[in-house]
């Protein structure tokens, strides 16, 4: 998937009606609303159905000029979208057959989140996301062998010994890939954003 940061996912969605400037949009950021939707006991097909009313409502109110960057990142009012869209799915759907979806819990009252929780059940989504993307750009940006390196010693948590072995680097090489990498994700972080 090409890198896209939040400017130019709108600044494409207001300028284009083209199917693939909605795909490329969606392809971002419904797999957040979907998960998210997920953990408050919506099936599997009612989060994607969910998640595609909540994409369809965003881009009709972006389109008609109702987000205000001014006011807050795109992110809150994604948030607000999605929460208000799941929340009307759950309401439609008798409390037995919630509590029958949620394997954990046995009460209705089990499934009711309060306000800060489900801010930071998006929150999780949203950062797992925004991730997601910066490593997939760093993946295409740096060599195969740096971006392993920097895979095998800082995400899988091998020692730089083994590490060094493996890829036939020396250890200080390790430490500069993973220095390298995480760098340049901290750069693709606050750019996506």
């Amino acid at each position: 998937m090409q890198w896209l940061t939040t400017t130019q996912a709108l600044e494409s969605l207001r300028s284009s009606e083209d199917a693939p400037v909605w795909e490329q949009f969606c392809g971002h950021f419904r797999p957040v609303v979907v998960s998210f939707a997920r953990q408050f006991g919506l099936s599997a097909a009612d989060a994607e159905d969910a998640a595609q009313e909540a994409m369809t409502e965003f881009v009709k109110a972006f389109r008609g000029g109702k987000y205000d960057r001014e006011k807050g990142r795109l992110s809150n009012w994604l948030f607000g979208v999605a929460t208000r869209v799941i929340m009307n799915f759950r309401g439609h759907r008798p409390p037995e057959r919630l509590v029958a979806d949620k394997t954990s819990g046995t009460s209705f009252w089990e499934l009711i989140e309060d306000d800060r929780g489900i801010e930071q059940s998006w929150d999780i989504e949203w950062r797992r996301m925004v991730l997601k993307q910066c490593v997939e750009q760093a993946r295409r940006e740096f060599d195969r062998k740096v971006f392993e390196a920097f895979e095998l010693y800082a995400l899988s948590g091998l020692p730089v010994e083994q590490v060094a072995e493996r890829l036939a680097m020396s250890r200080n090489a390790v430490y500069i890939a993973k220095s390298r990498v995480l760098s340049r994700l901290r750069e693709l972080s606050s750019g996506f954003e």
